[in-house]
């Protein structure tokens, strides 16, 4: 009833769960390769007719050990979404683009030492359940809602296990090294623009003044921290 397309790959299809009555259907995305970007396409089969009264909504997950976590849908009014992969390692400047999806899917690492996990992309699980579509469009406004209520943002990010334990700077950099590295710039960057307006002839800045920004930044940074990304050389 269903297939996926990971880019670069060939096309593969889904296959029903058993006892669901042909109501939920699996898509294990395998032979694809690794990249920095990568797209999933997901459709309905053109000799398929859904009936209008329903919808597919899609989940992903990384593992079968690991829970299918709500992204999108499909229907007979749209019978296909793009997805965006983001693997480790990737370039974190390049512009989103979510598609047809609720948001980004970001395939995270949590291995000692990072870059590429031991099993990649090729672990990623597609599943859709066929239900009533105003049931479905409910589903999808109370899942974005809490994500965004969550993270700040619309982007549902789709992450290994292991993430949500990340307690001391040590392991933050670990997980997400490249993220980390962006962080600490922003806030060099962010001193530097601050007391630069206050260097004497000599070239120097009383340390009185560094106290004062680091106050202000822990004070701004409670209240806003998105103003970070907002940080940029002079």
């Amino acid at each position: 009833m269903f297939a996926a397309i990971a880019s670069g790959n060939p096309l593969q299809l889904s296959t029903e769960v058993p006892n669901s009555g042909g109501l939920q259907h699996t898509i294990v995305l395998s032979s694809t390769k690794p990249k920095s970007y990568s797209h999933i396409s997901l459709f309905i089969l053109p000799n398929v007719t859904f009936p209008s009264e329903f919808a597919g909504t899609v989940y992903f997950k990384l593992s079968p050990t690991e829970e299918f976590k709500l992204f999108g849908y499909l229907s007979a009014e749209k019978p296909s979404a793009i997805f965006k992969v983001k693997l480790p390692n990737a370039n974190m400047n390049s512009a989103a683009d979510p598609g047809d999806g609720l948001g980004e899917i970001d395939m995270e690492d949590d291995t000692p030492g990072g870059g590429l996990p031991s099993s990649n992309i090729s672990e990623l699980i597609i599943g859709i359940s066929i239900e009533p579509k105003d049931q479905a469009i409910l589903k999808l406004q109370e899942s974005k809602a809490k994500q965004t209520a969550l993270q700040g943002s619309s982007s549902l990010v789709l992450a290994r296990s292991g993430t949500n334990s990340i307690a001391t700077p040590g392991q933050l950099a670990r997980v997400y090294p490249l993220l980390t590295q962006q962080l600490a710039a922003k806030i060099v960057q962010h001193a530097y623009n601050y007391l630069t307006g206050f260097l004497d002839p000599q070239g120097n800045v009383s340390i009185k003044r560094f106290d004062t920004w680091w106050d202000k930044f822990k004070a701004r940074l409670e209240n806003d921290a998105q103003f970070l990304d907002e940080v940029t050389q002079d």
